[in-house]
């Protein structure tokens, strides 16, 4: 039993990252990459792994799938990946980094509150409550259910995505969390330059990095 117990504990890292992508990029981390990249080159032993999920809005490359199936999907993926791994490991800490649809469904596996537009009904956190108080730090950039209102958002856009969560939405794990959106953007606000959806990485890399050093604890680099 000791020599399972020492195993068990070199094996869990201190920081360990979900990463989420955008719409029809290719399998792994996609934009998400560029805050995920800085947090594990940062933190010593950390780990990441991108969430397994379809990314697709009815594009043949990415076979078809439709958006609201693509979401709802990858909420579960979400669900299951984080879930999973605070069971097996639960003095890690978690920060979660999800671009675009990515942020989505993110978004709706932390906060819940549903999301009818893809067929998810129940408003009920569905991350355990164990796994929820792993996560120490969540970013989301481009999330389609961004909204003007919430205590989290970061950037300029007063509007919300085409996938909005509802006026006076608050978060359980909203203290966790930075949202960024700019108001040109046609995805997270009501713009029409998507040339902005792409860039946020470059934008706010850098803040967005800054707000998860807040988070996790010392102890940790």
């Amino acid at each position: 039993m000791k020599t399972f117990a020492l195993t068990f504990a070199i094996s869990c890292p201190g920081v360990h990252v979900f990463g989420a992508r955008e719409t029809t990029a290719s399998a792994g981390f996609g934009s998400s990459a560029t805050v995920v990249d800085m947090v594990t080159q940062a933190y010593s032993g950390s780990t990441s792994v991108a969430i397994d999920y379809p990314a697709c809005g009815g594009q043949s490359s990415c076979g078809g799938v439709s958006y609201a199936d693509s979401a709802k999907e990858g909420v579960e993926a979400v669900t299951t990946a984080v879930n999973d791994f605070a069971e097996e490991c639960p003095d890690s800490q978690i920060v979660l980094v999800g671009y675009s649809q990515g942020g989505q469904i993110m978004d709706d596996a932390l906060c819940g509150g549903g999301d009818t537009a893809e067929g998810i009904t129940s408003t009920a956190v569905p991350l355990s409550a164990a796994a929820v108080s792993q996560i120490k730090a969540a970013i989301f950039m481009g999330d389609p259910r961004f909204v003007s209102g919430l205590s989290y958002e970061v950037g300029t856009c007063e509007a919300g995505g085409f996938d909005a969560r509802t006026a006076g939405f608050t978060c359980p794990s909203a203290a966790k969390i930075q949202s960024y959106c700019d108001s040109s953007d046609p995805y997270c606000c009501n713009g029409d330059d998507a040339a902005t959806h792409e860039g946020y990485g470059s934008e706010y890399g850098q803040q967005a990095f800054a707000f998860i050093q807040s988070k996790l604890n010392s102890s940790s680099t």
